[in-house]
């Protein structure tokens, strides 16, 4: 086997497929296009009014953005209720991007991630529960 294929099959199966137990597990890792232009993450509950958000992407034009938001969708998935939103325009690949959304405690909340329909973007990213307040 030549070592194109050794990286990819480890142990008899694809790496894609192999877990491991690193810092890097925590992110969830997106990739949008012009005919994908929505992620959504799974379901999370918020605990003490406020989540935070660190990650990276790049894009193709530093003039681009690519837009987070918490939202809520029907149990049908035909609407959607936005409960806060941030843009980060350009690459952060070296430097990692950070923002606190304080949102009412609850369940059933998504990450949407939204590429404004410009090309091929990709990054990562971390969701964190917020210690430092009070329940309420």
């Amino acid at each position: 086997m030549n070592q194109y294929f050794q990286k990819i099959f480890k142990n008899g199966q694809p790496w894609r497929f192999k877990k491991s137990h690193s810092k890097e597990d925590r992110y969830i890792t997106w990739g949008l296009g012009i005919d994908r232009p929505f992620y959504f993450s799974s379901k999370f509950a918020i605990k003490n009014k406020s989540i935070t958000i660190t990650g990276t992407q790049i894009t193709h034009d530093h003039s681009w953005p690519i837009e987070y938001s918490i939202v809520k969708k029907s149990k049908l998935g035909t609407s959607i209720k936005y409960c806060d939103s941030v843009i980060f325009y350009g690459n952060y690949s070296k430097g990692e991007f950070i923002h606190t959304f304080n949102i009412p405690s609850g369940t059933d909340y998504q990450l949407e991630v939204f590429n404004h329909f410009k090309y091929h973007s990709t990054g990562k990213i971390q969701i964190t529960q917020d210690r430092n307040q009070s329940p309420s």
